[in-house]
């Protein structure tokens, strides 16, 4: 009797889930989809943020390709015209020997530079050899590309900043997924099949959401 009284006890406290014979499987199919999003979801953010530092560090890399251009040019401007400065005072003076000299040091595109300027028209030709108007003046070309750099860490920047949104907002996401496993786990506790079929309701709602989520975050 002691026997049969045990059994009994162990019967009345083992917990089954109570409602539809479909239930189980659609809780199951709820859950494995949840977690299926997601570790997808959870993917995509890791992605978004690795984008974001590679963007970031193109970025840098392009300001300091700029500054370091910046410098250059800055430089070369200074050279070019103090060099010049010095040698069209040596061939005024005519001493020919100190001007090729001079001149030996200059770099090939300032010679170009000053010798366009010197076989042009003197009614013709700009007040320095250092105008845009000279075509083989080729310093502020490299301030053009100065600016390229410039903006294309602009660009690099705001992509990342779009990169991190998007991790963000999948974080975001994978948040509110939480509500699916929250409400689908409890469904199987309770007896009531309107609260069930609330709970389950509330379960596919939120994956719905977060799966279009996902795509439109992708």
């Amino acid at each position: 009797m002691a026997k049969s009284h045990n059994h009994a006890g162990g019967h009345d406290n083992h917990m089954t889930l109570t409602g539809p014979a479909w239930l189980p499987l659609a809780i199951a199919l709820i859950l494995g989809l949840a977690a299926l999003v997601a570790g997808l979801t959870a993917w995509r953010a890791a992605v978004h943020l690795g984008n974001s530092q590679v963007a970031l560090t193109f970025s840098t890399q392009s300001v300091n390709n700029a500054n370091t251009a910046t410098q250059d040019s800055n430089k070369l401007v200074s050279d070019e015209r103090s060099m010049f400065i010095v040698y069209e005072e040596a061939l005024q003076q005519g001493d020919t020997l100190r001007a090729q000299e001079i001149r030996a040091l200059m770099a090939p595109s300032t010679q170009k530079t000053i010798d366009w300027w010197l076989n042009a028209p003197a009614s013709n030709r700009p007040a320095s050899p250092f105008s845009s108007a000279n075509p083989e003046w080729i310093t502020p070309r490299k301030v053009i590309d100065t600016n390229e750099e410039l903006d294309l860490a602009e660009a690099e920047l705001i992509k990342a900043e779009d990169e991190i949104h998007q991790a963000h907002s999948l974080e975001l996401l994978e948040a509110i997924l939480a509500i699916a496993f929250l409400t689908g786990g409890l469904t199987a506790t309770l007896r009531s099949q309107s609260a069930q079929f609330l709970l389950l309701s509330v379960s596919a709602s939120v994956l719905v959401i977060s799966a279009v989520g996902l795509s439109v975050l992708w």
